[in-house]
């Protein structure tokens, strides 16, 4: 959980396990992350606006669950594949080179793209 010190004064926090452990110096108005029963007992307050966090339980033990945004990666993956003759792995290299705007920008500049020509053509067919 994250947690910000509004203290006056810089906190002496120590992070670690009972014998490796060190000593952090968290600053009026720096965020860390800690359990959230240590957060409390170093008197920090919750800094919930990084991340949606809702609670929810497990049994009887009380949990968090964090929801993350969508990454954009994933619709222009599903477009990729869709192409005929593009897969999952070639849609995969794709996406670890190019996001859908710096294809379409090396498309419209005319410049060569690094894959096998016939999927070159595929691509600037779909987005040229």
């Amino acid at each position: 959980m994250k947690f910000i010190n509004k203290g006056k004064k810089s906190v002496e926090v120590r992070i670690g396990k009972r014998f490796n452990y060190s000593w952090i110096t968290v600053k009026n108005g720096e965020i860390i992350d800690l359990s959230e029963d240590k957060g409390k007992r170093y008197g920090f307050e919750c800094y919930k606006k990084l991340q949606k966090v809702t609670e929810g339980k497990i049994g009887k033990k009380k949990v968090e669950t964090k929801q993350f945004k969508k990454e954009d990666g994933t619709e222009f993956y599903n477009e990729l594949i869709k192409i005929k003759g593009i897969g999952y792995k070639t849609a995969e290299d794709i996406l670890e080179i190019f996001t859908k705007e710096e294809l379409i920008k090396t498309i419209i500049k005319k410049e060569h793209l690094p894959f096998r020509d016939d999927i070159e053509i595929k691509l600037r067919r779909k987005y040229g």
